[in-house]
Protein backbone atom coordinates (compact mmCIF):
# COMPACT_ATOMS: atom_id res chain seq x y z
CA UNK A 1 0.00 0.00 0.00
CA UNK A 2 2.85 1.98 0.80
CA UNK A 3 4.16 1.99 -3.35
CA UNK A 4 0.74 3.02 -4.01
CA UNK A 5 0.42 6.27 -1.89
CA UNK A 6 3.73 7.43 -3.58
CA UNK A 7 2.65 6.32 -7.03
CA UNK A 8 -0.33 8.23 -6.59
CA UNK A 9 1.06 11.50 -4.56
CA UNK A 10 3.22 11.44 -7.64
CA UNK A 11 0.92 10.86 -9.96
CA UNK A 12 -1.24 14.16 -7.94
CA UNK A 13 1.69 15.95 -8.59
CA UNK A 14 2.44 15.33 -12.06
CA UNK A 15 -1.17 16.28 -12.27
CA UNK A 16 -1.16 19.85 -10.15
CA UNK A 17 1.33 20.90 -12.85
CA UNK A 18 0.44 19.98 -15.96
CA UNK A 19 -2.88 22.01 -15.10
CA UNK A 20 -0.58 25.09 -13.67
CA UNK A 21 1.16 24.61 -17.23
CA UNK A 22 -1.91 24.89 -18.97
CA UNK A 23 -3.39 27.22 -17.05
CA UNK A 24 0.04 29.62 -17.36
CA UNK A 25 -0.23 28.95 -20.99
CA UNK A 26 -3.67 30.02 -21.54
CA UNK A 27 -3.14 33.48 -19.72
CA UNK A 28 -0.05 33.92 -21.71
CA UNK A 29 -2.38 33.46 -24.83
CA UNK A 30 -5.15 35.56 -23.13
CA UNK A 31 -2.62 38.52 -22.56
CA UNK A 32 -1.76 38.46 -26.24
CA UNK A 33 -4.65 38.40 -27.77
CA UNK A 34 -5.32 41.11 -25.51
CA UNK A 35 -2.10 43.04 -26.41
CA UNK A 36 -2.83 42.74 -30.16
CA UNK A 37 -6.31 44.01 -29.73
CA UNK A 38 -5.30 47.35 -28.10
CA UNK A 39 -2.55 47.39 -30.62
CA UNK A 40 -5.19 47.17 -33.37
CA UNK A 41 -7.70 50.05 -31.46
CA UNK A 42 -4.50 52.30 -31.23
CA UNK A 43 -3.93 51.66 -35.33
CA UNK A 44 -7.58 52.40 -35.59
CA UNK A 45 -7.64 55.31 -33.38
CA UNK A 46 -4.63 56.81 -35.32
CA UNK A 47 -6.15 56.13 -38.71
CA UNK A 48 -9.18 57.70 -37.83
CA UNK A 49 -7.56 60.75 -36.24
CA UNK A 50 -5.20 61.45 -39.67
CA UNK A 51 -8.47 61.13 -41.47
CA UNK A 52 -10.36 63.49 -39.79
CA UNK A 53 -7.29 65.80 -39.87
CA UNK A 54 -6.96 65.51 -43.22
CA UNK A 55 -10.90 66.05 -44.17
CA UNK A 56 -10.58 69.18 -41.74
CA UNK A 57 -7.99 70.28 -43.93
CA UNK A 58 -9.62 69.43 -47.01
CA UNK A 59 -12.86 71.68 -45.79
CA UNK A 60 -11.03 74.64 -44.78
CA UNK A 61 -9.26 74.36 -47.86
CA UNK A 62 -12.70 74.13 -50.01
CA UNK A 63 -14.08 76.87 -47.51
CA UNK A 64 -11.99 79.21 -48.46
CA UNK A 65 -12.18 78.64 -52.10
CA UNK A 66 -15.78 78.81 -52.32
CA UNK A 67 -15.21 82.51 -50.16
CA UNK A 68 -12.90 83.52 -53.27
CA UNK A 69 -15.17 82.07 -56.16
CA UNK A 70 -17.87 84.13 -54.13
CA UNK A 71 -16.02 87.22 -53.98
CA UNK A 72 -15.64 86.95 -57.73
CA UNK A 73 -19.49 86.40 -57.95
CA UNK A 74 -19.96 89.54 -56.14
CA UNK A 75 -17.31 91.82 -57.96
CA UNK A 76 -19.09 91.17 -61.16
CA UNK A 77 -22.71 91.57 -60.14
CA UNK A 78 -21.30 94.81 -58.21
CA UNK A 79 -19.97 96.09 -62.02
CA UNK A 80 -23.47 94.29 -63.42
CA UNK A 81 -25.67 96.72 -61.40
CA UNK A 82 -23.72 99.86 -62.07
CA UNK A 83 -23.36 98.35 -66.12
CA UNK A 84 -27.66 98.05 -65.72
CA UNK A 85 -28.11 101.36 -64.25
CA UNK A 86 -26.74 102.95 -67.91
CA UNK A 87 -27.88 100.04 -69.67
CA UNK A 88 -31.52 101.56 -68.31
CA UNK A 89 -30.93 105.02 -69.52
CA UNK A 90 -29.73 104.00 -73.14
CA UNK A 91 -32.13 104.96 -76.03
CA UNK A 92 -32.99 103.36 -79.49
CA UNK A 93 -30.70 100.65 -80.77
CA UNK A 94 -28.41 100.73 -77.90
CA UNK A 95 -31.14 100.27 -75.79
CA UNK A 96 -31.75 97.19 -77.77
CA UNK A 97 -28.12 95.74 -77.90
CA UNK A 98 -28.18 96.81 -73.93
CA UNK A 99 -31.36 94.83 -72.82
CA UNK A 100 -30.09 91.83 -75.06
CA UNK A 101 -26.94 92.15 -73.24
CA UNK A 102 -28.23 92.61 -69.87
CA UNK A 103 -30.40 89.11 -70.22
CA UNK A 104 -27.01 87.38 -71.44
CA UNK A 105 -25.93 88.71 -68.14
CA UNK A 106 -28.22 87.60 -66.02
CA UNK A 107 -28.81 84.03 -67.53
CA UNK A 108 -25.09 83.49 -66.67
CA UNK A 109 -25.13 85.20 -63.42
CA UNK A 110 -27.96 83.09 -62.36
CA UNK A 111 -25.36 79.89 -63.64
CA UNK A 112 -22.54 81.32 -61.58
CA UNK A 113 -24.80 81.27 -58.70
CA UNK A 114 -26.47 77.92 -59.08
CA UNK A 115 -23.21 76.20 -59.42
CA UNK A 116 -21.20 77.70 -56.89
CA UNK A 117 -24.43 76.46 -54.44
CA UNK A 118 -23.89 73.18 -55.67
CA UNK A 119 -19.85 72.88 -54.17
CA UNK A 120 -21.52 72.63 -50.59
CA UNK A 121 -22.13 69.36 -50.51
CA UNK A 122 -19.48 68.14 -52.93
CA UNK A 123 -16.31 66.94 -51.43
CA UNK A 124 -13.62 64.96 -52.98
CA UNK A 125 -13.16 64.67 -56.91
CA UNK A 126 -16.92 65.73 -57.08
CA UNK A 127 -15.39 68.88 -55.61
CA UNK A 128 -13.12 69.65 -57.66
CA UNK A 129 -15.11 69.16 -60.81
CA UNK A 130 -18.31 71.19 -59.83
CA UNK A 131 -15.16 73.99 -58.24
CA UNK A 132 -14.12 73.66 -62.32
CA UNK A 133 -17.50 73.99 -63.55
CA UNK A 134 -18.35 77.70 -61.07
CA UNK A 135 -14.84 79.03 -62.29
CA UNK A 136 -15.94 78.30 -66.01
CA UNK A 137 -19.86 79.89 -64.68
CA UNK A 138 -17.67 82.64 -63.47
CA UNK A 139 -15.64 83.30 -66.45
CA UNK A 140 -18.99 83.27 -68.86
CA UNK A 141 -20.41 85.84 -66.43
CA UNK A 142 -17.27 88.63 -66.79
CA UNK A 143 -17.47 88.08 -70.30
CA UNK A 144 -21.04 88.99 -70.04
CA UNK A 145 -20.25 91.82 -68.16
CA UNK A 146 -17.56 92.87 -70.33
CA UNK A 147 -19.97 92.75 -73.24
CA UNK A 148 -22.30 94.52 -71.76
CA UNK A 149 -19.86 97.36 -70.67
CA UNK A 150 -18.36 97.10 -74.75
CA UNK A 151 -22.42 97.16 -75.79
CA UNK A 152 -23.25 100.88 -73.53
CA UNK A 153 -19.74 102.32 -74.81
CA UNK A 154 -20.66 101.57 -78.44
CA UNK A 155 -24.07 103.69 -78.66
Amino acid sequence: MRIDMRVLALLLAVAVSSTAGCNNKAEEAKKEADQAAKSAKEADDKAAAAKKEADDKAAKANAETKTKLQKEIDAADRKAAYLKEKASKATGAAKKNADAAVAELDTRDAAAKASIAKLDPANGAAWDTQKAAVESDIAALNKSVDSLETTLKAK
